[in-house]
């Protein structure tokens, strides 16, 4: 089975770090589901950057890689891909099959003075250069560990367990390096914060890379993500966006329901996504705002289910000298007459995604904390009357109920040439964030008093 190599940008939560949530379901992170027992069949690492050297040794130590696959910027790596690639007509790569003999590469960086924080978009275009240099085998061995999950135990796992995995790894990294490397069936993954998307899916398309899987929000402004879509008609580069929701088996089946009238039309959907704009999430440091942030999941499914509103009505409430809202309200109505309430930021102490959807015959709240579903028969209180009866409802179905597996799986499918429900591509996201912008650009802007 032919393995699709990956370049992952940006080492920080959703790329990696949460897969040490004990709480969560795993896997959770774009690197948990790539080294997962099943996504190491199907991917193979081309790359790690960040320009964190604490994330770069972190993701290093968790994922059990050699520390030559991680770099500080986009352009430390392309320098050490095409040193590779160019030289890669001997026998550096060796095919395995007719040797067990390997080398790796070993990049060597020059020592830099610290710079800013990861959230910092500056720090993703580094101007450094550095030289790449072989390294022995002797040298390779000696930098693997045995893989696994961050945290799990390895002292558990006997000497030969640990002697298997460690092959599996040494030849999932070796065979991220072939000699030749069509840079159009490698998938480009942007993990960062999201005013730099914008800048790295530019250099990763210029540089030939025709595949990207984007976190969301695509872009930070729509001036941006309608100038990284007019880029992706131009080279023919296909892009999606990560809104995970997209890929669980329940929210899939609320979209069948809704499409299908299956209880009915639409009539309302309350759409809230809570939590503080300062703590604990990124809006401020994002410079997005709880609305671009967060809201976009809550955005996302409501463009997916309904399409785009014909009407908004917007309120978004700041302190006089920040640069983003702490709360935005919304009143959007749709042509087929659906009404939708959505709330994001709100300047809570808790996080909640939720959605609140009332049909003509039935009521579905699925959310982060519960998932509940109503039907409308016959009242047991009042005669002549009908109520909302609550019903079961599973999670689960022959897809899987894990979303990232499920939006891995569809990319590989996709990117294999098999058929694929992968969903979420540049033009729906500028849909999304058309509705984004709308809504804090026309919104009408109310002052709290700090």
């Amino acid at each position: 089975m032919t393995r699709i190599p990956v370049l992952l940008i940006g080492l920080g939560r959703i790329a990696s770090l949460l897969e040490k949530d004990r709480l969560r379901s795993h896997p959770c992170t774009h690197a948990g589901t790539i080294f997962s027992p099943w996504g190491r069949k199907k991917f193979s690492l081309l790359g790690a950057i960040d320009p964190s050297e604490e994330r770069r040794i972190t993701f290093c130590k968790d994922w059990n890689i050699p520390k030559t696959l991680c770099f500080y910027d986009f352009k430390e790596w392309s320098i050490s891909f095409r040193s590779i690639t160019k030289e890669g007509s001997d026998s550096s790569f060796p095919n395995q099959k007719n040797s067990r003999s390997t080398v790796v590469r070993n990049a060597k960086v020059p020592s830099r003075k610290k710079v800013g924080s990861s959230s910092d978009p500056k720090v993703f275009r580094s101007e450094k250069v550095f030289r790449v240099s072989s390294n022995s085998d002797r040298d390779l061995q000696s930098s693997f560990h045995a893989p696994g999950y961050p945290g799990a135990n390895s002292k558990r796992r006997n000497s030969s367990n640990i002697n298997r995995e460690r092959f599996e790894m040494e030849s999932s990294v070796i065979n991220s390096f072939p000699t030749k490397i069509d840079l159009s069936s490698c998938l480009v993954v942007i993990a960062t914060p999201s005013e730099t998307h914008y800048e790295l899916a530019k250099a990763a398309i210029d540089f030939g890379f025709r595949r990207l899987l984007v976190e969301k929000p695509v872009c930070h402004s729509l001036p941006l993500a309608r100038k990284l879509a007019k880029l992706c008609k131009k080279t023919g580069a296909e892009l999606w966006v990560n809104h995970e929701r997209r890929y669980h088996p329940l929210y899939i089946q609320v979209r069948k329901w809704i499409r299908e009238e299956t209880y009915g039309p639409v009539r309302t959907i309350r759409a809230s996504v809570l939590t503080s704009a300062r703590n604990p999430g990124r809006a401020i440091p994002d410079k997005t705002g709880p609305l671009f942030h967060d809201g976009t999941h809550a955005v996302d499914l409501l463009t997916w289910y309904l399409g785009m509103p014909d009407r908004i009505v917007s309120v978004l409430r700041s302190y006089r000298h920040s640069p983003v809202e702490e709360q935005a309200l919304a009143l959007m109505t749709y042509p087929n007459g659906e009404t939708v309430f959505l709330e994001a930021g709100g300047m809570r102490n808790y996080f909640q995604f939720e959605l609140d959807i009332q049909t003509e015959n039935a009521r579905f709240l699925v959310g982060n904390d519960e998932v509940r579903f109503w039907i409308s028969k016959p009242s047991r209180k009042y005669k002549g009357f009908k109520s909302l009866t609550p019903v079961s409802i599973s999670e689960k179905s022959s897809a899987g109920s894990n979303p990232f597996l499920n939006l891995y799986d569809s990319l590989f499918r996709h990117l294999s040439g098999k058929s694929s429900p992968i969903t979420g591509d540049m033009e729906e996201n500028l849909r999304i964030l058309t509705v984004l912008d709308t809504i804090r650009r026309r919104a009408e802007k109310r002052f709290l008093e700090v």
